[in-house]
């Protein structure tokens, strides 16, 4: 008889990875940037040059690398971000408190705490993309 491999545990972990990384390296500079920088005009609006994000948006490398124009990217690239930056700080962060309620010491309520823990992200995250989504 073969042993059972747990597939699901990994997936976890790497939602965990995906999270931390949006919440070490991305989460700060878009807080930065819109909190601060944007409204307090420590970035002069001249200096903001907005060509090439747009040309990356109309699918100009795609066109580069595949011939073709992804142009119908352009709306769903904005959303997309908002949607892996918001899922992924809440899979980090909800599978990190789960850690601490384990070394607290609630290990018998591990049946309770996986989906509960992981029905939040997934809801946060349906509802980011309901938000992404929704507004033209």
């Amino acid at each position: 008889m073969a042993e059972r491999v747990d597939r699901i545990t990994p997936t976890f972990w790497g939602l965990f990875t995906l999270g931390g990384f949006i919440a070490a390296f991305l989460l700060p500079v878009l807080i930065m940037m819109n909190s601060l920088a944007y409204p307090l005009r420590v970035v002069p609006w001249g200096a903001v040059q907005y060509a090439p994000a747009l040309g990356w948006m109309r699918g100009d490398p795609v066109v580069f690398l595949l011939g073709r124009s992804a142009a119908w990217l352009a709306p769903w690239l904005p959303k997309l971000f908002l949607v892996l930056v918001i899922g992924g700080a809440l899979f980090h962060g909800l599978h990190r408190f789960k850690y601490v309620l384990y070394d607290a010491g609630l290990h018998g309520a591990k049946k309770v705490l996986d989906p509960v823990m992981y029905g939040i992200a997934a809801v946060g995250t349906a509802a980011g993309v309901f938000l992404a989504f929704s507004f033209p």
